[in-house]
């Protein structure tokens, strides 16, 4: 009887063992994803670039509750924000390998839950466009083909979880702008989807008026995102200024009007719509949050704005953006706009230092980057006339940009082929944006006649210009025609920006039929 007893307890003891055991490894292996009112604070946080409040909060809710997966997915926006603005070799070098870990601690979590692929498809996207920062463009690509095929498994399996939405209309649009000869190796990678559907899906997050927290969590990155989506692909300039001020307006926005990654948006935008001098007042009345990560960026913006004024302080904010400036881009871009500035004053001396360190500092990676290193190569000073009317132009001034140009004697400036396809080019930007558009249509004609043969960009705007006019007005048939002309031509400048607009114009009008 006793032997009895000593058996059942025993067996008691097991059960209550195993059933201890299987809980704990069910916490373990089915983690919970819990976007709780800290997780949402750390996520403010990040976007606030304050990432020291961001960590400390994700610890705390790592420690108060083991089985949350969400500070994992959090906590690679960091890395993720700080590559991606600072652009630092060593510190890629250094948090790369988090990636991995990440996704292993994911991998463990609940299968079942929305949050499973989404996480994990995140934190791959945002590893993809880091490395597309920094050259590695083989990982990259397998990369965002994972994180496509997670994504669209979990539509599949989840229709209603609305933040899928983000990371598919990136990819969407991303894969709108692949060319039509590579179109097979998409479709072979299992990739598929038009500019205007990733539009859509992304406005279908901004736009969320339900009462799930969780879906109007992303509403401010969705607001960044097709901010420059408008003004960069759809030539939506309007839009995007509204989109912008929604950060004013919209309340569940407003706690983010001091993130330094929402500042850079609006000034970004400010500026391509000729506001300039709200660009200024914005970017120099700025003081960035106690504890945000430095984003040496906006001295670059400052410095271009003021220099767009034709006012030389522009020096000190560019010297600023240099010299704390540890990344690889606009490096050259900055020394080519310091050497303007000098040439403004009438200092050549100062110029040819300027422009001989634009030729031998920094990478020609990025479009600006590889338009100064042309002007290096090319060993031409620009004419002031022609400076002048572009740095006028870019900030809005466009009255006075023409003055310039109509007022100054061509002779004393014209010394070739590209000084005349310049000018005919310029007066084609100016005429367009004080709508005047036979005008513009005229010069931009010009420009194509004068251009087509050159290694600048002047006549592949031109002809990109030309078709937004043309698509404007009805006639599809001859934008069509210079949305390819742009595509087709052989220039060393812009291209990563000019046929990408080309093809979004072009997907716009196949949408069409």
């Amino acid at each position: 009887m006793v032997c009895n007893k000593i058996k059942t307890g025993a067996l008691r003891r097991s059960r209550f063992f195993l059933i201890s055991a299987f809980v704990f490894l069910s916490g373990s292996l089915f983690s919970q994803y819990i976007f709780n009112e800290r997780c949402r604070e750390a996520y403010q946080e990040i976007l606030n670039f304050d990432f020291q409040d961001a960590s400390n909060l994700l610890k705390q809710e790592a420690f108060l509750h083991l089985d949350n997966l969400i500070p994992i997915y959090l906590a690679n926006y960091i890395d993720f924000f700080k590559l991606l603005t600072g652009e630092d070799k060593v510190m890629f070098a250094t948090l790369k390998s988090n990636k991995a870990i990440r996704i292993n601690q994911l991998e463990e979590g609940d299968k079942h839950s929305p949050y499973y692929r989404f996480c994990i498809a995140g934190i791959t996207l945002q590893w993809a466009f880091v490395r597309l920062k920094f050259g590695e463009y083989t990982t990259a690509a397998f990369e965002i083909r994972r994180a496509y095929t997670l994504l669209k498994e979990n539509e599949k399996l989840f229709p209603d979880f609305l933040p899928n939405q983000v990371g598919l209309g990136i990819l969407h649009i991303i894969v709108g702008l692949i060319p039509d000869q590579y179109r097979w190796l998409a479709n072979l990678a299992g990739l598929d989807g038009t500019i205007q559907q990733g539009v859509s899906e992304l406005k279908q997050v901004l736009n969320y008026s339900g009462g799930n927290p969780d879906f109007t969590l992303y509403k401010p990155e969705v607001c960044f995102y097709l901010a420059f989506i408008d003004i960069n692909l759809l030539n939506d300039k309007e839009e995007s200024v509204y989109l912008i001020r929604r950060f004013d307006r919209d309340s569940t926005l407003q706690r983010f009007g001091k993130s330094p990654l929402i500042i850079y948006a609006k000034a970004s935008i400010f500026m391509k719509n000729g506001k300039n001098e709200e660009v200024i007042q914005l970017l120099h009345s700025y003081s960035p949050p106690e504890g945000a990560y430095p984003f040496a960026f906006l001295s670059y913006l400052e410095g271009l704005a003021r220099l767009d004024r034709l006012d030389t302080s522009a020096a000190i904010y560019l010297r600023i953006f240099i010299d704390q400036f540890k990344g690889i881009n606009y490096i050259k871009s900055g020394y080519q706009k310091l050497a303007w500035v000098y040439l403004l004053q009438g200092d050549t001396l100062g110029y040819r230092q300027s422009i001989e360190l634009a030729g031998k500092k920094g990478n020609a990676i990025v479009d600006e980057d590889k338009q100064a290193h042309s002007e290096y190569n090319i060993g031409i000073m620009p004419a002031i006339p022609l400076l002048k009317a572009r740095l006028l132009y870019d900030g809005g001034y466009y009255k006075e940009a023409l003055e310039i140009l109509l007022n100054t004697s061509l002779g004393s400036y014209f010394r070739s082929k590209k000084d005349l396809a310049e000018y005919t080019y310029r007066l084609g930007r100016i005429y367009h944006a004080l709508g005047n558009l036979p005008k513009a249509i005229q010069y931009y004609s010009m420009t194509i006649t004068n251009g087509r043969n050159l290694p600048y960009y002047y006549a592949a705007n031109a002809a990109l210009n030309l078709g937004w006019i043309y698509e404007e007005q009805g006639n599809d048939i001859a934008a069509d025609t210079n949305f390819r002309l742009c595509i087709s031509m052989d220039y060393d400048e812009y291209q990563n920006s000019l046929r990408p607009k080309a093809k979004a114009g072009l997907s716009r009008i196949k949408e069409k039929d």
